[in-house]
């Protein structure tokens, strides 16, 4: 099972390795923000520094009228693809 994805970006800090950039920006995916826990806990088994959260997060959403997953922008819950409104809660995964 797939807990989070995105893309990630690592810098030098203190002659380490760290995460300096991470999202949930997954087009395949499509994660929900709250994954970031997840991800959390995937940096700190590895001891990497890391950010508090995403330094990205992206809202996904699956329209209920033409299934079509959707990147939200600027909090407008509306289907890019066909107009309709979208679901304020993560819905893209069917089992979810």
């Amino acid at each position: 099972m797939v807990l989070s994805a995105g893309e990630i970006g690592f810098l030098r800090e203190a002659g380490r390795w760290a995460v300096g950039d991470v999202s949930n920006h997954s087009t395949g995916y499509c994660p929900d923000v709250s994954s970031w826990s997840a991800v959390a806990r995937a940096l700190d088994d590895v001891e990497l520094g890391r950010p508090s959260g995403f330094t990205h997060g992206v809202v996904f959403r699956r329209c209920p009228d033409c299934q079509e997953h959707n990147i939200v922008r600027e909090e407008d819950f509306v289907c890019v693809f066909c107009g309709s409104e979208l679901p304020e809660v993560w819905n893209v995964d069917p089992a979810a």
